[in-house]
């Protein structure tokens, strides 16, 4: 009696079932996988961070507001992690880009992550944006050109936002420093990030 119990026991814990024929037949459950919020959480900050720095530095960069002048106004970027994760809108309004926050509008360029862990090897500078591509972690929806100016901005944000030793890591050829793109960085760290100035 007592070992039938523990028998028994032992196959509902496995997921087993003992019918009276003495066969055995395994149930599976759902399987849910599991949320990585930590993981999302740092994504939404960081495109928090780089739409703002992104704000700050079409207004002070000169190779930026020269890059972004051939997008008509109104010219919307949106970067997105699928499936329905966090998102990044930046508005091209007055030759400046101007972040949008999260929201979903109609669009001209959409860069899409494949999924979290790509967005966060990227945005956590893991990976530059450029190996992201070629290893097709991020996708692109829209002209090829304007992805290729997004590109160059992000590139030269990337330069604003770390270090050179990082930079060197994550870019061909990294921007030389000079010292208004110091100011700029300072302008960008100060004002940029905190204020959206």
């Amino acid at each position: 009696m007592i070992i039938t119990r523990v028998k028994k026991l032992i196959f509902d814990s496995a997921g087993l079932s003992l019918f009276s024929s003495g066969s055995c037949e395994k149930k599976y459950l759902p399987i849910r996988p599991g949320k990585k919020w930590v993981k999302a959480l740092v994504v939404k900050i960081i495109f928090i961070v780089l739409g703002r720095a992104f704000q700050s530095g079409s207004r002070h960069d000169l190779e930026i507001q020269r890059e972004i002048a051939v997008w008509p106004e109104n010219f919307v970027i949106i970067m997105n992690v699928f499936p329905e994760g966090p998102r990044m809108v930046l508005e091209k309004i007055h030759d400046n880009l101007i972040y949008q926050g999260n929201k979903f509008i109609r669009s001209d360029l959409v860069i899409n992550f494949k999924n979290m862990e790509c967005a966060f090897m990227v945005l956590t500078p893991q990976i530059g944006p450029v190996q992201a591509f070629a290893e097709k972690r991020m996708t692109v929806a829209g002209d090829l050109a304007d992805a290729m100016i997004f590109t160059r901005c992000l590139n030269i944000m990337i330069a604003y936002l770390y270090p050179k030793f990082i930079c060197k890591r994550l870019l061909k050829r990294v921007p030389a420093m000079t010292a208004k793109k110091q100011l700029n960085r300072v302008i960008i760290y100060m004002a940029g990030i905190p204020f959206g100035l």
